[in-house]
């Protein structure tokens, strides 16, 4: 019984966990090549694109982002943007 009680304490503090994670992709680094209303399209230096949600009344923006800006900005893996920030100089 003890057993069945740490094997299932370990599958729900692993699905928690994988649920705390499920939102968080990470920040993307490039250029800002399309811009279709709220979809911003970005080029990443390995040449691969990601299109990101912008919205206009949730995600932050540093700077003057636009279509040719070089950005950096935080990605949720649903694809929207917590924050979006027009970078000077992308290094590589």
């Amino acid at each position: 019984m003890k057993r069945i009680i740490v094997m299932l304490s370990v599958l729900v503090f692993a699905a928690w966990t994988g649920m705390a994670l499920a939102g968080a992709e990470g920040n993307v680094m490039g250029k800002v090549t399309k811009i279709q209303g709220d979809m911003w399209t970005i080029e990443m230096s390995d040449g691969k694109s990601k299109t990101v949600h912008i919205d206009p009344s949730t995600t932050k923006k540093e700077g003057d982002p636009k279509e040719g800006s070089m950005v950096s900005a935080d990605v949720t893996s649903g694809g929207h943007a917590n924050w979006i920030k027009a970078e000077a100089e992308m290094k590589h």
